[in-house]
């Protein structure tokens, strides 16, 4: 699955793949959250006010806290320790998952560069129980393009632009700056309370906005911790997909036994379970070197998990058959949004190639 893959991650043999202690303690919480609030979701429908409580009580699990630095009285968890916190969070439908956790790329990327306090609003906490957001912004194929994943309508854009001597720099688009700088938009897909926009900007209002003093490697960064989630958001949905596919196969039958039994059944099984394995085990080796880790590693693992998740979608309704795609169960639910997912962790790994191996931060040209 991996041949050709060049890591470069040395001593991959002294690592442990087990959880620490620490790293229990941290999902434990999250799971229970998950399993009671989040899961339910894939097979029932949600009133306004049982989402507005699960909101509520995702606040309280104090995800904000975890992404502070030490010296702010946070955790200041590294790269692998949240991803797989948020991967806990797609055990559930796919876009609440996002919802819960739109913002946690940005705060990393920032906290990086010690440029959380650009944020307008400086409460952290308030990015994980509804009250604000940071939409998920990924430079488009074209200059002055942008595809953006949005929960507020108001909510501040992370936006790379160009400067006069040809070096990537990223900028801040308050709200109140958010009607001069966006054109036009285009809404690609609406998955629940989330927006899935393709962005037009004007170069000169963006050009009004300063960028944040962090040079141009916190570029690099931001879309390496974009893909790092998006990621993750997929592997816990493949291996929710899994987990149902599994027991789908054991309950139903085929001739008089269960489809588990079946050779072809029963390979498909194996099949979705080392990927979901593999996409898990990939992630977790490159986001614990975080942003350190080099530009054809990190494209790598976004191309994988976005070719490896459709394939396991695809999979999971095929062995459910006619009943797979049953609107409200969970393999119509996956197959409905794991693409948009994809294509945006997709579209994250091209501009990570255009941005950093070209002077100019976004081609002319369009990507064929």
């Amino acid at each position: 699955m991996f041949t050709g893959y060049n890591s470069g991650l040395t001593n991959l043999g002294s690592r442990s793949w087990a959880l620490t202690e620490d790293q229990l303690h941290l999902c434990d919480a999250v799971q229970r959250f998950a399993r009671k609030r989040l899961t339910p979701m894939l097979t029932q429908f949600t009133t306004p006010e049982h989402w507005d409580e699960t909101v509520r009580l995702a606040g309280e699990l104090d995800l904000g806290t975890m992404i502070l630095p030490v010296h702010r009285d946070g955790l200041g968890v590294d790269h692998s320790d949240l991803y797989l916190v948020v991967q806990q969070f797609a055990t559930g439908p796919l876009e609440r998952a996002a919802e819960l956790t739109l913002s946690a790329p940005a705060l990393m990327a920032l906290r990086e560069h010690d440029a959380l306090d650009c944020l307008p609003v400086r409460e952290i906490r308030d990015y994980f129980n509804g009250s604000a957001s940071v939409s998920l912004a990924i430079p488009g194929n074209r200059a002055g393009t942008a595809w953006i994943l949005q929960r507020h309508a108001d909510a501040p854009l992370l936006l790379v632009r160009e400067s006069a001597d040809g070096r990537c720099l990223l900028v801040l688009v308050a709200p109140h700056e958010l009607h001069r700088v966006v054109q036009r938009r285009i809404r690609i897909a609406t998955l629940q309370a989330l927006g899935l926009e393709q962005i037009a900007l004007d170069s000169a209002a963006l050009e009004l906005c300063p960028p944040i003093p962090c040079g141009t490697e916190i570029v690099r960064t931001l879309l390496a911790e974009t893909g790092f989630y998006l990621c993750a958001l997929l592997v816990g949905t493949m291996q929710q997909s899994v987990a149902f596919a599994f027991e789908h196969a054991a309950t139903r039958h085929s001739f008089r036994k269960p489809l588990a039994t079946h050779q072809l059944v029963a390979t498909r099984l194996a099949d979705m379970l080392i990927a979901a394995q593999g996409s898990q085990l990939f992630l977790w080796a490159v986001a614990a070197h975080g942003a350190s880790a080099s530009d054809m590693l990190i494209r790598q693992l976004l191309r994988h998990v976005a070719t490896e998740a459709m394939d396991v979608s695809r999979e999971l309704v095929q062995i459910c058959g006619g009943h797979g795609y049953v609107e409200g169960l969970p393999p119509a639910g996956h197959f409905q949004t794991i693409p948009h997912f994809a294509l945006l962790l997709a579209q994250t790994e091209t501009a990570l190639g255009q941005c950093m191996s070209s002077s100019r931060p976004i081609p002319d040209r369009a990507h064929p």
